[in-house]
């Protein structure tokens, strides 16, 4: 599978889709080429020779309902761009810990789910086991940042990896 990432009429990142379904949205006229695969290739037949989309345009505007992203460990660690929000050091995805602004405890007792996203945030091993299973006024510490506070983000619709192709990258705006 070729992927192709396929945009919305406004230019807006929609999906990543395979190479078939993007020619058949470029014959069907529902789509227009917008990026070559910038390794040239191409694909031929007898009589034809079409260059391999790389990004691919839809003629008429989709529209797509705004949804919240779903609470997961990776998903915090991303919001927080991996940097500890207590002390603000860089993390990696094996020192990176979750800890819960309200302690767990807390939460059980008080019938308050723990992992949501307004109570879960990105922490290193020393960070975490300074707070331990106390509340943060009672552990004495701070968010790095003195505006920070854990919010639900908007989902993206484009889940991406850090081997993206170049050509993407002006129609994808990253963080």
């Amino acid at each position: 599978m070729v992927p192709v990432l396929m945009l919305n009429a406004s230019y807006e990142p929609l999906h990543v889709i395979d190479h078939r379904r993007a020619l058949t949205l470029l014959a069907s006229e529902k789509a227009e080429l917008i990026e070559r695969a910038r390794d040239g290739r191409e694909l031929r037949s007898p009589s034809t020779r079409l260059p391999m989309p790389s990004v691919i345009r839809l003629r008429r505007y989709i529209n797509v309902p705004q949804r919240g992203a779903t609470w997961s460990k990776q998903n915090v660690f991303a919001r927080d761009k991996m940097t500890c929000v207590y002390c603000g050091a860089p993390l990696t995805s094996k020192t990176a810990t979750i800890d819960h602004v309200l302690p767990q405890w807390y939460c059980k007792r008080n019938g308050i789910r723990a992992n949501t996203w307004t109570n879960t945030v990105t922490a290193c091993r020393a960070c975490q086991a300074k707070k331990g299973g106390r509340l943060l006024h009672e552990s004495g510490m701070k968010f790095h940042d003195p505006t920070y506070e854990p919010r639900r983000p908007r989902a993206n619709y484009l889940v991406l990896t850090w081997d993206t192709h170049p050509e993407w990258r002006e129609y994808i705006p990253l963080p």
